[in-house]
């Protein structure tokens, strides 16, 4: 079920300064048919020639991965106006990220091996690698292919979701053993909060840790090899989960940059941001932030992971609609419309319920960049939770003689992310390659770039 097209680049090498997260060296590699061959160092290094160099502000890391994305398509084709999987794949390029793992809530949920075999067609001529999740709803079994799953305890976007706890344990006791990844926010909790006036208090913390609690009895009642989706919070959950691994149970976390990079004191201060910020589950406090920033340095959460979920910006702004004039201003436009003629009436439309989702492929090496320089997190700090535990995630469903993803080792795959961690980058809309053409960092000016993408030894950013 994991696909991609294999570039046949005989022999290609690359010299620079490697990091992954336990090497550390100046040096170049040999990539023959899109496989690393050679690791090369001091004298030996000196007598080949490089074909691909890079300079002193660079790093060179092995290809980061994405396991949390939503590329839209489907064979219904019903939201590739939003992104499909060639445009999704130019965002991972642009992004520095080789590999992708697609979630199952399409207009057409994956559900079935007839499904997933169509994804898989799909994406056979990608250079990007990607897996497909399974979804699990009401009724579902286990495919017959290894495979990701993912479930849903309270709904977001799409229709792939539960209502309460009885009823996810009753489909969850025929996934024993198997890997599934949560997104974590109790229904009931959301149902109540629903009236409630910004984002984050319609969906609470109190949300996550409702839910948290009876998801991790059940990983533990039914040996679930688990993941717990896009997190964002700290406090209790984090006691909760310490508590869990403790018993001997090895779930791991994500955490997108959104979470990581915003909070409800800057919402606070400019709820005028609010369309571009909203996704599910909700940005929290500042403290919130920062427990999720030191999670990932230490190693308690294992991932960076986008949660890259296109929406054109007339859904974004779908509050902004104004029909009364005769030429209609709708969205964004309007938006903007009302922000300079009233700032308070567009703030509160702001503050209402919107549409829940953000772009965030093609600023993932980005991102690596800020924690690097804000947050002093060391380039081998950053190798493991965009390179190697990303790889670990994905390799364990490729079949047995593929090359593996995450690491700089002879017969691992030859692709890498080229960070410059001294060229700042402005994001801006022209340089986007989602098909929405945002992205909640605009504006944003980030202390690195991305210096190259290559995919088995080719460039290809």
């Amino acid at each position: 079920n994991f696909l991609g097209f294999v570039l046949l680049v005989m022999d290609t090498v690359i010299a620079g300064h490697f990091v992954d997260d336990t090497n550390d060296f100046i040096g170049k590699i040999q990539v023959k048919d899109g496989i690393i061959t050679r690791i090369l160092r001091g004298p030996e290094a000196d007598e080949v020639p490089a074909d691909i160099e890079f300079g002193e502000s660079c790093l060179i890391f092995p290809g980061m991965g994405d396991i949390h994305v939503h590329a839209r398509e489907d064979e219904t084709g019903k939201q590739n106006y939003k992104e499909d999987y060639d445009t999704c794949q130019a965002a991972a390029l642009n992004g520095g990220v080789v590999h992708i793992s697609a979630m199952p809530n399409t207009p057409n949920p994956l559900l079935t091996e007839e499904q997933l075999s169509w994804h898989q067609d799909r994406c056979s001529g990608l250079d990007v690698r990607v897996l497909n999740y399974a979804g699990i709803g009401p009724d579902t079994k286990p495919l017959e292919s290894n495979v990701p799953y993912k479930v849903y305890t309270g709904p977001s976007v799409g229709p792939l979701f539960f209502k309460n706890e009885s009823e996810l344990r009753e489909v969850l006791q025929h996934y024993k053993g198997k890997p599934v990844s949560f997104h974590v926010e109790d229904y009931e909790v959301l149902a109540n909060n629903a009236d409630k006036p910004t984002h984050d208090a319609r969906r609470p913390v109190e949300a996550v840790e409702v839910a948290l609690k009876y998801v991790l009895q059940m990983i533990e009642d039914y040996s679930l090899d688990a993941k717990l989706c896009h997190w964002s919070c700290g406090d209790k959950s984090f006691e909760m989960i310490r508590e869990h691994r403790a018993r001997g149970f090895k779930t791991t976390i994500e955490v997108s940059p959104l979470h990581l990079f915003f909070d409800t004191n800057y919402t606070e201060e400019f709820p005028e941001k609010w369309p571009y910020l909203q996704m599910n589950p909700s940005l929290q406090s500042r403290e919130h932030r920062m427990q999720l920033i030191q999670g990932l340095k230490e190693g308690f959460i294992d991932y960076i992971a986008t949660d890259h979920a296109p929406h054109t910006l007339q859904e974004k702004f779908k509050n902004f609609e104004d029909t009364s004039k005769e030429t209609p201003i709708t969205g964004e436009d309007e938006y903007k419309h009302l922000l300079e003629a009233d700032k308070e009436a567009c703030q509160a439309k702001c503050r209402k319920n919107g549409t829940s989702g953000t772009p965030q492929l093609d600023t993932y090496a980005h991102i690596t960049t800020w924690l690097m320089h804000e947050h002093k997190f060391t380039p081998q700090e950053i190798a493991r939770v965009a390179c190697k535990n990303p790889g670990i995630f994905v390799n364990q469903f490729l079949p047995a003689a593929s090359p593996k993803f995450g690491e700089l080792k002879e017969g691992f795959v030859g692709s890498f992310t080229v960070v410059n961690k001294d060229k700042p980058t402005l994001i801006e809309r022209k340089s986007l390659k989602t098909k929405v053409q945002w992205s909640p960092f605009e504006g944003v000016l980030f202390p690195g770039s991305l210096e190259a993408t290559i995919i088995k030894g080719k460039r290809v950013q």
